[in-house]
């Protein structure tokens, strides 16, 4: 995923907090362990760890820039910062706004069981009609989405994305990011029900699914 500083700007309507020498594309990143040089570091924030406690490795390792959601975290080094109230949701835009710049028709898979499997089936389908694009491994929650569609290339056909969650809308998220035009629910068990109490629940989180599904 390449893209520009206005594209940056307009994709996650960032405050812009230091701005020099951004007239490039641009790559990103969420781990500084495979940071490149002129990259934009994306600090993600986890149970156990926050990304912000990186910013300084990442712009020392060669990060130009880096997004933050807390004006505190100021490092000089950078060319640029950019400030958003959420890294993460900042991160679904930038890979969605890229997403509709290739334009690939999208299929989202879903289902308790069986839907890793699935996506290699209709992966080696579509992979004979143009260049196809899925789901690294069983990768489902945003991250993984994240990194699947910054992994299309220009000419990117066919996109094929898995979807997994724990609880109800977590699937509408991904929905929102990847709006297929396909959906496909494999199956309703009950791998979750601890979670939603009930198959009526987790019917009910599947079907998200199709909350941003292609109206036509």
């Amino acid at each position: 995923m390449k893209l520009d500083f206005g594209e940056i700007l307009k994709a996650t309507n960032a405050e812009v907090i230091k701005s020099e020498n951004s007239n490039n594309l641009f790559e990103f990143s969420t781990d500084t362990r495979t940071i490149k040089a002129g990259d934009i570091y994306i600090p993600l924030k986890g149970e156990s760890f926050d990304g912000s406690d990186f910013i300084e490795k990442a712009i020392d390792s060669g990060a130009k820039g880096y997004f933050t959601s807390d004006k505190t975290k100021i490092y000089n080094k950078a060319a640029f910062i950019l400030y958003v109230e959420d890294t993460k949701e900042a991160y679904l835009q930038l890979a969605n706004f890229y997403k509709n710049k290739i334009k690939p028709y999208t299929i989202a898979i879903t289902g308790s069981s069986g839907k890793t499997t699935v996506k290699e089936m209709m992966y080696s389908v579509f992979k004979n009609a143009g260049n196809t694009v899925k789901s690294v491994l069983n990768h489902n929650n945003e991250i993984g989405l994240c990194q699947t569609l910054s992994s299309l290339e220009i000419d990117t056909k066919y996109l094929i994305v898995e979807m997994g969650m724990r609880g109800l809308g977590e699937i509408e998220l991904l929905s929102k990011y990847a709006q297929p035009d396909i959906a496909v629910i494999v199956n309703v068990g009950s791998a979750h029900i601890g979670r939603l109490g009930s198959l009526l629940n987790i019917a009910k989180a599947k079907f998200e699914i199709t909350k941003y599904l292609n109206p036509k």
